[in-house]
């Protein structure tokens, strides 16, 4: 058998313990072997402990690992230990001999460790038959412990995403050397056997680094886990002494740890999030920056994790929307699709400790209030409107002529924002609508993050553009609008000025619209460069409500903007940033100014630093802070 090492100075030292049991050895070697890869620079050191079998004279032949030999058998944490002090890597994964890593197991554990807050990850465990042996441990107030989804299925909701936990068995633990090195190694007081992984997991906790469950690191373990296993009678007692040990020496951290109910594991497994859990509730889950619902609610959540916050994202769909959920779940963030009442009753009663539940939107608030508030009752519930529905369909009411709806609806979100500890809007506008209804409310716009994309100034921007999520009516009608109403008074003046409906999925009223002098991309890869490459950006909404976040997009862009009243409302006034325009003529009269006055783009284009301040990451995280606080109102 032949390895690949790293030519160089290693990143990464794999740390085998071995004694006796070849065939164990051989296999997990293979399995290095096939899915190591040569870019990450890495060494074997494989570490004989007394081995009395074959076991010496077959590592001799095998070619790129390290072998320290040791005289005589002296339990794993003296093996260990002498395998970190030979290893030169920055970083040392602990494997045991009879596990089998799968591929791509190594770089999602290295990923982890771009956090300098991690100590240790460690790896998913899995029986070969694909259930799982351990997906992180969990150590109750009496120093057990138990395997957190041990015999369950890998891909249920609750072992998919990467969580910080109590421990990690040894059999795949990644570890810091500094850290490793400033924790004492593994204590050899546990010698031989047992606790000396949870021991280092809670003395690197101890020193603030943090110890991740990592789900997207499979090894394949053929021994099973130390505990709940069939032990002979002379191992059940060595393992119980030194629980005691344990339990003697971590008696001021056990008192943090939850009481050994099995029932309650999955609460116990997320003990360690600082402010306890946050139920995140929508429709369904995030997709990424495609659309402003998507991008604003990933921020809330992103937000929420950085207040110390577990994030259960609960969506009433049952489709995942991948890899839009993987993302999720690679942040450390629980996503629960399906979501329903009986499935709030089951966290509730195994103690998941929700303080907070964030309900975004009316549909989503509707169907599951009752049952946050029944499941957990001191939780404070946020209902966050995203916009108000009622406000948006009462003026499509108004400018159509087609019955929306808008009176139930607004009956609805009264009573459900009356209901909540606060309700959350976009706009000053909204906000105002909800304090004149005497209702607690809190104002969390959309955000705009900074473009990384180069701005091209006036002379060399051709072309007027919209963007938009077509699944949204307003934006359906705004283009149709504009190219039917508005764009053919522009080409009377500028007849080459080029069109872009830009935005995800157009639909067939919106590609109808194509032609010669208008563009309707199915997919646009970049939508920061397109924006950055285009003189005018347009805003046409003839309905809608809140802040628009393809506005400030725009913005961020350096794109002057010409906007109807409701697609400035809330974010700038007429002549700072852009134009204000209601009718057709005026519309494309300030279209035509922006692209033919380079004087009149730079002063709009000036103004809109300030504008995007009101929008910066920094002032959302602010206002958020105060809306989960008991008492919090923006």
């Amino acid at each position: 058998m032949q390895l690949a090492p790293a030519a160089g100075e290693p990143l990464v030292s794999i740390v085998i313990p071995v004694y006796n049991a070849w065939a164990y050895t051989n296999a997990c070697l293979r399995a290095l072997a096939e899915t190591l890869d040569p870019a990450i620079p890495f060494e074997v050191v494989v570490v004989d402990d007394g081995s009395t079998d074959e076991t010496a004279a077959l590592l001799a032949r095998c070619s790129g690992i390290v072998v320290v030999t040791r005289a005589a058998n002296e339990g794993f944490a003296a093996a260990a230990n002498a395998g970190a002090a030979a290893a030169r890597g920055r970083i040392v994964h602990f494997l045991n001999n009879d596990a089998v890593p799968s591929a791509g197991w190594l770089p999602p554990l290295l990923d982890v460790f771009t956090n300098p807050d991690v100590g240790a990850a460690v790896s998913q465990l899995r029986f070969a038959g694909d259930t799982l042996a351990e997906a992180g441990g969990v150590i109750w107030s009496d120093a057990r412990g138990s395997n957190y989804g041990r015999g369950g299925d890998p891909s249920d909701w609750r072992y998919r995403s990467l969580r910080d936990a109590d421990y990690g068995s040894a059999a795949s633990l990644m570890v810091r050397r500094d850290a490793f090195a400033a924790a004492g190694g593994f204590s050899t007081e546990f010698a031989p056997a047992y606790y000396e992984d949870v021991d280092l997991c809670f003395a690197l906790r101890a020193r603030g680094l943090r110890v991740l469950y990592q789900p997207a690191s499979i090894v394949y373990h053929a021994e099973g886990a130390s505990y709940g296993s069939n032990l002979r009678p002379e191992a059940r007692a060595r393992q119980e002494r030194s629980r005691e040990r344990f339990a003697r020496k971590w008696a001021a951290a056990l008192r943090e740890c939850m009481p050994p109910e099995p029932a309650t594991i999955d609460a116990a497994a997320r003990r360690l999030a600082p402010r306890g859990v946050v139920l995140v509730a929508d429709r369904r889950v995030p997709f990424g920056e495609r659309d402003a619902g998507s991008a604003r609610i990933g921020f809330v959540v992103e937000a929420l994790q950085a207040q110390g916050y577990r994030v259960v994202f609960a969506t009433l769909e049952s489709e995942a929307y991948e890899p839009f959920a993987a993302a999720l779940r690679a942040r450390g963030v629980d996503v629960v699709t399906g979501f329903s009442g009986a499935t709030a009753a089951r966290l509730a009663a195994a103690r998941l400790p929700v303080t907070l539940a964030w309900l975004s939107r009316p549909e989503t608030a509707s169907a599951l209030e009752a049952h946050v508030r029944a499941g957990w009752p001191g939780a404070r519930i946020v209902f966050d409107t995203v916009d108000l529905h009622y406000v948006r369909l009462e003026r499509e009411q108004a400018v159509t002529g087609r019955r929306t709806g808008w009176r139930a609806m607004k009956s609805r979100e009264l009573a459900l924002a009356r209901g909540a500890g606060v309700a959350v809007v976009t706009s000053t506008v909204e906000l105002g609508e909800l304090q004149r209804e005497g209702i607690a409310a809190a104002l969390l716009s959309v955000v705009q993050r900074p473009l990384e994309v180069a701005l091209e100034p006036w002379e060399r921007r051709s072309g007027i553009v919209f963007l938009g999520n077509y699944g949204h009516a307003p934006n359906v009608d705004a283009a149709t609008w504009f190219c039917r109403e508005i764009a053919p008074l522009v080409w009377q003046r500028e007849p080459d000025a080029v069109v872009t409906l830009a935005g995800a999925d157009p639909p067939r009223a919106v590609r109808a619209l194509a032609g010669p002098r208008v563009a309707v991309p199915a997919f646009t890869e970049d939508i920061d460069a397109l924006l950055a490459r285009r003189r005018v950006f347009v805003a046409p909404l003839r309905f809608g409500a809140g802040v628009k976040a393809k506005v400030l997009h725009a913005m961020a862009a350096g794109l002057p903007v010409v906007a109807t009243p409701v697609g400035a409302e809330g974010i700038f006034e007429d002549g700072c940033g852009g134009t204000i325009a209601a009718a057709p003529a005026e519309f494309a009269r300030a279209t035509l100014r922006f692209y033919r006055d380079r004087a009149a783009w730079n002063a709009a284009v000036a103004g809109a630093p300030a504008i995007l301040q009101r929008f910066s990451a920094a002032a959302a995280a602010a206002a958020l802070a105060a809306i989960t606080e008991p008492s919090g109102r923006a």
